[in-house]
């Protein structure tokens, strides 16, 4: 029975499946193929990203029906936890194509897969961070000054999991100073006007966090 969603299905877009190419088969940075292109860098960027979600699609439906899944749900959790895992869509390929190898080599019939170097170097799959791991993301981004990229390499996770790490432990902490500070507000509007205060202003959870430890809305509410 022919494949209803074949992999061929990603090269109908030429111009974006020659960014995928060039990135995950060459490794360029997204300038250089810009200037390659005649493209901005936020452009290749984010068709880039556009391909890896369309590839992750096709990954997950080939998954599924080699393995005889009633519907791709089982492989949706799988991206779930990936994702969870790395918080980047590409290395939810990379890891799609390490854990089912023989299946994805198969499905894209000639195409190139990712190198296997890349593969080898993919940072270990982990449901989740011990207290310690994130606690030491957090000293090392404020303590040492490191980037996330360099938080990434020394704890073997991503830089965008690095990143969602360290905003995610301020946005609990913020999320427990708002409470705390909404439970003095005289009237339900000014309990929103506090929460909307709060996302609204500061655009990351570290600032948000700031702004509350530091009682900005008392200042705010009394000139």
């Amino acid at each position: 029975m022919q494949n209803q969603y074949p992999y061929s299905l990603l090269k109908r877009d030429e111009r974006g499946y020659t960014i995928l190419l060039l990135r995950d088969q060459q490794g360029l940075a997204f300038t250089t193929i810009a200037k390659e292109l005649g493209l901005s860098p936020s452009r290749v960027a984010q068709k880039y990203n556009q391909m890896k979600v369309k590839q992750k699609n096709l990954y997950i439906r080939q998954i599924a029906a080699e393995q005889m899944c009633e519907n791709t749900s089982q492989m949706k959790k799988v991206f779930r936890d990936a994702y969870e895992c790395y918080q980047s869509t590409p290395y939810v390929c990379a890891y799609l194509e390490k854990m089912y190898p023989d299946i994805l080599r198969e499905y894209r019939a000639g195409e190139p897969g990712l190198p296997a170097a890349f593969l080898e170097a993919l940072p270990p799959f982990r449901a989740r961070l011990s207290q310690k791991t994130i606690a030491r993301v957090v000293a090392m981004r404020e303590e040492d000054k490191a980037s996330f990229a360099a938080i990434g390499k020394a704890l073997h996770m991503t830089s965008d999991k690095a990143r969602y790490t360290y905003d995610q432990f301020y946005h609990r902490q913020v999320i427990m100073l708002l409470e705390a500070l909404q439970e003095t507000a005289a009237t339900p509007q000014e309990k929103k006007a506090m929460q909307d205060w709060c996302f609204n202003a500061y655009k990351s959870s570290k600032k948000r966090y700031d702004a509350l430890v530091q009682g900005e809305w008392a200042r705010l509410s009394h000139t």
